[in-house]
């Protein structure tokens, strides 16, 4: 990259018992193009050798710091590293998730656009399993500038390791919100902080899938009905300051609730199932109408122009065409991951995991 915007960029890694994938983690930030890096690992009261495993690749990677508290959350982590900080932008990742080695590099550029760099940038992601494989990604929007509706709709983001965030804004904003934790409902701490940036703040995206976003059976993520309160606490919140999104954030509390029903049916969760189900019932009851009605018509359609012997065709997308390569299920997110990012004059290029 050419000066003068090179910033020192604080990674902030909070780690709770993830000896099992922290060294992993760690690399992928280590293998980082951009090498204006200051990492910081919170140990969040680890029982196993996390903290040993931080202080023992301190002596690979000098850019390392590790802090240690006692356990109190992501949240807490996160602001730990956020106030030991020195760099002006926050890039947070949790500690079993992974990253493409461009993935701050093109961050950076993309900050450019705004004065003095303010403002967010956010890229695409990938789900992974436990062995790295690719299983899933995310919708490649292309939001950008005033997103704050947008994010109260869908938090486009996804997870909590994928934004480039100036240090001063997430301060201002008051960081990560802790008590979400002790009203047992953690899990959207990053959307929240996500909506207050988005208040005074433009973003920017990088059309790339840069992040590897580990799903496991037991991690925050999969737990639908805390996910679902957290949600509904940091929606409660938009709407009493914003009553004109009302209907917005109406829907989408509603959408959520309905991936995560959908998601427990398709996991055989029963017992998530059966909690789910009573809530959607208990809340949702009118749009749960509508919502079959539209099924039912759906399929209605969909019979009738199969009598037709007519196949359904994909609306043909209108301006000009972009091509980007689609990571395959199936294939590690080290060897065989595949990114279209944009190029300098605006084009779409591809690149290996491993391609500087």
């Amino acid at each position: 990259m050419s000066a003068p915007f090179l910033p020192l960029v604080t990674v902030i890694i909070p780690a709770y018992n993830a000896e099992k994938t922290l060294v992993d983690t760690l690399q992928s930030v280590s293998n980082q193009t951009y090498e204006r890096l200051e990492i910081l690992v919170v140990d969040d009261g680890s029982r196993d050798k996390t903290y040993e495993l931080a202080s023992d690749y301190r002596l690979k990677d000098p850019r390392v710091r590790v802090l240690r508290q006692e356990n109190g959350g992501v949240a807490r982590a996160r602001n730990h590293g956020i106030h030991e900080a020195t760099g002006s932008y926050i890039a947070p990742i949790d500690a079993d998730d992974l990253w493409h080695p461009r993935k701050i590099e093109l961050q950076v550029q993309a900050l450019r656009s705004f004065p003095e760099g303010r403002g967010v940038a956010y890229n695409w992601y990938v789900a992974i399993d436990a062995n790295d494989l690719i299983f899933n990604h995310s919708r490649p929007v292309l939001h950008k500038g005033d997103v704050f509706e947008i994010m109260a709709r869908e938090n486009f983001i996804g997870n909590g390791s994928t934004p480039l965030m100036p240090r001063a804004d997430v301060l201002a904003c008051g960081g990560y919100d802790p008590a979400l934790r002790d009203q047992e409902a953690e899990g959207c701490e990053d959307l929240k902080l996500y909506l207050a940036l988005a208040e005074s703040l433009p973003f920017a995206v990088v059309p790339g899938f840069l992040t590897g976003y580990r799903f496991t059976q037991g991690n925050m993520s999969s737990n639908a009905y805390r996910m679902l309160k957290s949600h509904a606490l940091v929606m409660a919140e938009v709407k009493k300051r914003h009553p004109r999104l009302a209907a917005i954030v109406s829907v989408a509390e509603f959408d959520m609730a309905r991936w995560y029903f959908k998601r427990a049916i398709s996991s055989g969760d029963q017992d998530q199932v059966r909690k789910l189900a009573l809530m959607l019932a208990r809340r949702f009851s009118a749009k749960l109408a509508v919502y079959g009605t539209r099924l039912v018509w759906y399929a209605a359609k969909q019979q009738a122009r199969r009598l037709a012997n007519r196949s359904p065709k994909a609306p043909i997308p209108s301006g000009p065409a972009i091509s980007i390569a689609f990571p395959e299920s199936g294939t590690s997110f080290h060897d065989r991951f595949k990114v279209a990012v944009i190029g300098e004059a605006g084009e779409f290029t591809t690149l290996r995991a491993g391609d500087a």
